[in-house]
């Protein structure tokens, strides 16, 4: 990687709903160090209609959570028509040559749940409502490896609570304790604080 930091960076669904995310992310990316980040996104309400027809009339799970990782290919691209500079990437391989220069790449990660994370070292993820975009992306993060893992968020994580505790608030998802275990740094920043805007 020629000493260059990688970056995952989750941009939640939730923030879809922001007529300026594209604005607030630019922003965001602009403050960081010199890095190539992952942009890996969250499937927001789309995710949440599955959720929902799932708790009242409920099918296989993992059937269930192979349709919100579908869900996420669709979230993905409509991030690229955000910023349509970005490319999105699918092939893990592909992906890591990216990693030699400064910029940003979107994965769609439906591929490599598929075919390359159950194979990838470490604890594969369970196909289950305990793995949300959350725990993806630190499993991503893991498997590259990422120097730092970024949630980007609508909401700010209690300053004193471990990531058992925001698990267990439903700040983060049941599963990510244990996948993010590896991850040398992590971050959760709320892209919906205005002060983020300011120079």
């Amino acid at each position: 990687m020629n000493g260059l930091t990688v970056r995952v960076v989750k941009v939640g669904g939730s923030l879809f709903e922001l007529p300026n995310v594209s604005e607030r992310l630019d922003i965001w990316l602009r403050k960081q160090s010199d890095a190539h980040h992952v942009l890996i996104t969250g499937g927001g309400k789309l995710v949440d209609q599955v959720r929902q027809w799932h708790s009242i009339n409920p099918w296989d799970e993992e059937q269930a959570h192979w349709l919100c990782i579908e869900l996420m290919s669709v979230t993905a691209r409509l991030l690229q028509l955000r910023i349509p500079q970005t490319p999105i990437i699918n092939d893990v391989e592909q992906l890591r040559r990216r990693f030699t220069e400064p910029g940003c790449s979107i994965f769609d990660s439906f591929s490599w749940l598929r075919h390359g994370e159950p194979t990838a070292s470490g604890q594969p993820l369970p196909a289950s409502w305990d793995v949300t975009s959350d725990s993806i992306a630190a499993r991503l993060a893991t498997a590259l490896p990422a120097n730092e893992l970024v949630l980007l968020k609508s909401t700010s994580p209690s300053d004193q609570a471990n990531l058992h505790q925001l698990a267990e608030a439903g700040f983060l998802d049941a599963a990510f304790p244990v996948f993010a275990a590896d991850i040398p740094a992590i971050r959760f920043v709320n892209l919906r604080d205005d002060s983020m805007l300011a120079d």
